[in-house]
């Protein structure tokens, strides 16, 4: 982390990032997706921080959440997820929805669309149990392909597409029958060693964690091309996995 840490301050120095003007900042609480976990999420949303991209019309929402539940050990004080929402030229719409998910990047349907759009132009993002992967609205029927990296292989088909539907209902049988990775590490003993419940209840969206007290108290916000660069120099003290800058 300190060898990145001076190439992200050197990055910098050639691209420094922009403060937000009051535009850039309401234009950030526009488009603000409105998060959605389980009940009985055990981690909290520790920190919040906001990108917006100088030149395109995207913004990239960052989540900080306390821990991940399968890497109790992968010496991360945070699991980092991020969101982009694209935008209309007279920047009143939503054009676009994309998250990250494990590696992979899921793109918005029509339906999660439409829905930022009956909502003050708010996407409702899906939060995954413990593992924190985002799900935009309509996410059942989207494709993904699982790998041999995936610590639920066994439960669904590896190499092939299939649906999300069917990935996450393999993560909670895992999570259910098997539980997490590393279930007697010391430093995940305070942890949940599986998901006590039914599939309803992983799938069970209900519970708003709206992060627009964090960005508003926090005022992680800034103008630029480099994301990790500007969260590890302007933003955290403490460790993050880089992820996706942008997607394609």
């Amino acid at each position: 982390m300190d060898e990145a840490s001076r190439e992200y301050a050197a990055a910098l120095k050639l691209d420094p990032p922009a403060e937000a003007t009051a535009e850039q900042i309401a234009l950030a609480h526009r488009f603000l997706p409105r998060l959605y976990v389980t009940p009985v999420e055990p981690f909290r949303l520790q920190d919040f921080g906001v990108i917006l991209h100088p030149s395109r019309r995207i913004i990239a929402y960052h989540l900080f959440w306390e821990d991940d539940i399968d890497f109790p050990e992968d010496n991360d004080p945070c699991d980092h997820e991020v969101l982009w929402v694209e935008y209309s030229g007279g920047k009143k719409t939503i054009t676009g929805l994309s998250t990250y998910f494990h590696g992979r990047i899921l793109r918005g349907s029509g339906q999660a669309l439409q829905d930022a759009q009956a909502h003050g132009e708010r996407p409702r993002v899906n939060v995954q149990w413990g593992k924190h992967g985002s799900l935009p609205l309509g996410w059942e029927k989207l494709p993904i392909v699982a790998n041999e990296g995936d610590s639920e292989k066994k439960f669904y088909p590896v190499g092939r597409p299939i649906t999300l539907l069917d990935y996450n209902r393999g993560t909670y049988e895992k999570l259910a029958k098997e539980g997490r990775r590393l279930p007697e590490h010391p430093l995940g003993r305070r942890w949940p060693k599986k998901f006590v419940g039914s599939w309803e209840d992983f799938t069970d969206f209900s519970r708003l964690m709206d992060p627009a007290e964090l960005l508003s108290s926090r005022q992680m916000i800034r103008v630029s091309r480099w994301n990790s660069a500007t969260i590890n120099q302007h933003f955290l003290r403490y460790n993050f996995r880089p992820k996706t800058e942008w997607p394609e």
